[in-house]
């Protein structure tokens, strides 16, 4: 893994710029009880004043950085990047287009450039948001940037306090949602966008927006020959000139892990790697599925059985691993996944992450689909026929069809995405009795759902599924599934690659209509329709799943897994966000209504004894220095 860190005009008074740089670096967990992480490299810049001295010449007045596997598609630019780095490319563009250079680049990044004679400051990731890039405007001035809120709060002038509302938008999440972080100082720069600083001011904007267009025009023969042109170099751009025997591929038997696996069989001759993860409990476990795309397409297969035990002895990990509490318990098997596979010599995995957020695979999407036939229907009808007979009828919530009608009815009557969070618990619960009142008084309650709105909204496109994949690409994605992903191989050891969102990939989806993507109500129809000659027919018939792991089960049926959130839910009565009565309630239950908020609530509280541990390393650190 590879990071960013640096500063520009944020005064860090007699601490010697090479010691702060070291700090920031050193603020990057390297898993230091896992023997499969490997070191992480740092590009680091820093000014504090003109005469500041970095990694780089004082002499030089363009500093430049970039990280991740970015492309440049300018012959004269690529060239460069091939004989003196991509630093060097990114200056020469930095120079020659300022800060429309975007156009001339693709692939995963995150780029930092200070301008020394203008006394700019120019950040930015990629347009899928694979790379992240924190930073923080002090009160003294400037900016502190970095990878991770771990890099930044290493900063002496950075102040670095966890909010209530950061608090409650993870419990709402599972994850902290970009553009905020859990720190009420720090920011987070959403897919696609950009940070300009000059003149003691700091403003975002977006370089790039995903083109949706309709209707292209195009036979579905011809989109279907695209799509497999565009993902065969995917892989191929991904893979590079990578020795065979170093790569491998996540597969859960679905549709997006067996294309990228078969492909990745293609590209190899038959010698591709791949790894699953399998489970006693039979509803979770999918090997069966994965082993019949790896005989399809011949692949050297391996499969790890996790048990609760090894989920007990990873959760520290993770909670260490991740800048912020991150409650997304797949990563769990993600990590033992890579795991394995760094075991037998992998050095780098693909992942099928992206494929239904940009070809439609959620269920959600035919679900949103169906409410939105509701309001086509004439208005005068809703109101004075049908609502009244299904809204106003007495005793037809006894009714198992009557209970269905009011309920799609309540649902359908909301407005585009707020009726996509109506199962969320912390949206509908009487928040007075979960969050003590102290807390309560700092929380907005809607703006985790301003957060779905600006995503949702901010698109060109008029289509709903065109919305829901946009609001997907940057709260299922970008915020959560590639953290998810990106952080389990990095605790592994292992880069990974993402074919589905390769440049090209995504802009060919954005030509694929709304009605092809989802044809009548079967979600994911064009890409079915696609790969039906290329994947196994067992594929293609089975039910959408992916790395879940039974979460909810394991921490009532595992006696370790069970002290683990008991002793959790008793240390965050302390730190006063949660009543003391609620954490009681929900850890003693048996009934399963909290399930899905155990896992939520350890993790929330590891985080925090884990940042408390580091923090204290680093006082001590500093005192023996």
């Amino acid at each position: 893994m590879s990071t960013l860190a640096g500063w520009l005009d944020c005064p860090i008074g007699e601490i010697p710029v090479g010691t702060v740089l070291s700090r920031m670096v050193g603020a990057v967990p390297l898993g230091r009880d896992n023997p499969h992480t490997r070191s992480t490299s740092t590009e680091a810049l820093a000014t504090s004043a003109p005469e500041a001295k970095g990694q780089h010449s004082a002499t030089d007045a363009l500093w430049a950085a970039i990280v991740g596997q970015p492309r440049w598609i300018t012959p004269e630019l690529a060239a460069l990047a091939g004989r003196e780095g991509h630093a060097q490319a990114l200056r020469q563009a930095y120079r020659t287009h300022g800060a429309d250079l975007f156009r001339h680049l693709r692939g995963s990044f995150a780029i930092a450039v200070i301008d020394r004679l203008a006394r700019r400051l120019l950040l930015a990731v990629d347009r899928l948001g694979i790379e992240t890039l924190c930073w923080s405007g002090p009160q003294s001035g400037g900016v502190v940037f970095g990878s991770t809120t771990d890099i930044v709060r290493a900063h002496p002038g950075v102040a670095s306090s966890v909010s209530e509302q950061a608090v409650f938008n993870y419990l709402y999440f599972g994850i902290s949602p970009s553009p905020g972080t859990i720190y009420r100082e720090h920011r987070k720069l959403l897919p696609a966008q950009y940070l300009l600083y000059e003149q003691g001011r700091a403003q975002n904007g977006f370089y790039w927006e995903m083109p949706y267009r309709e209707p292209t025009g195009k036979r579905v023969s011809k989109l279907t020959q695209e799509l497999m042109r565009s993902l065969r170099g995917a892989v191929v751009r991904a893979t590079g000139t990578r020795d065979p025997a170093s790569l491998g591929a996540f597969l859960s038997g679905g549709l997006d892990s067996s294309t990228v696996a078969g492909l990745l069989s293609e590209r190899t001759r038959g010698h591709a790697k791949t790894f699953t993860i399998g489970f006693s409990h039979d509803q979770y476990d999918e090997v069966q599925y994965a082993e019949v795309a790896a005989r399809h397409f011949g692949s050297e297969h391996h499969n790890y059985y996790l048990t609760p035990e090894d989920v007990a002895a990873a959760l520290t990990m993770v909670a260490r691993a991740f800048d912020e509490p991150f409650g997304n318990s797949s990563v769990v098997p993600a990590y033992y996944c890579a795991k394995l596979a760094s075991e037998q010599g992998v050095k780098l995995m693909l992942a099928g992450d992206g494929g239904d957020e940009i070809f439609a695979g959620n269920s959600r999407y035919v679900d949103q689909q169906i409410l939105g036939l509701y309001s086509q229907i004439p208005s005068g009808m809703r109101t004075y026929l049908i609502e009244p007979i299904v809204m106003g009828l007495p005793g037809l919530d006894h009714w198992t069809i009557g209970g269905k009608a009011r309920r799609y009815i309540r649902r359908a009557r909301l407005a585009m995405p707020e009726r996509m969070e109506t199962g969320n618990f912390y949206g509908s619960a009487v928040l007075s009795e979960v969050f003590t009142a102290e807390a309560l008084s700092a929380i907005d309650p809607d703006d985790p759902l301003a957060n779905l709105r600006e995503a949702y909204k901010r698109t060109r496109s008029g289509s709903t599924l065109h919305r829901m994949l946009h609001l997907d690409l940057k709260i299922t994605l970008a915020d959560n599934d590639l953290r998810k992903v990106t952080g389990a191989c990095h605790m592994a050891g292992v880069e990974v690659a993402y074919p589905f969102l390769d440049d090209d990939v995504v802009e060919f989806s954005a030509e694929v209509p709304a009605s092809l993507l989802i044809r009548g109500m079967n979600r994911r129809w064009f890409f079915k329709h696609a790969i039906r000659d290329f994947l196994p027919k067992e594929t293609l018939a089975k039910k959408k799943h992916g790395f879940g792991m039974p979460y909810m089960e394991w921490p009532r049926e595992n006696r370790r897994l069970r002290e683990i959130a008991v002793d959790c839910a008793d240390g965050l009565k302390g730190r006063g966000y949660l009543r003391p009565d609620f954490l009681q309630t929900m850890v003693e239950d048996e009934s399963g209504t909290y399930d899905a908020l155990v896992w939520d609530i350890m993790m929330l509280e590891l985080w925090f004894r884990e940042r408390a541990a580091a923090t204290h390393a680093a006082s001590d650190s500093k005192v023996v220095a």
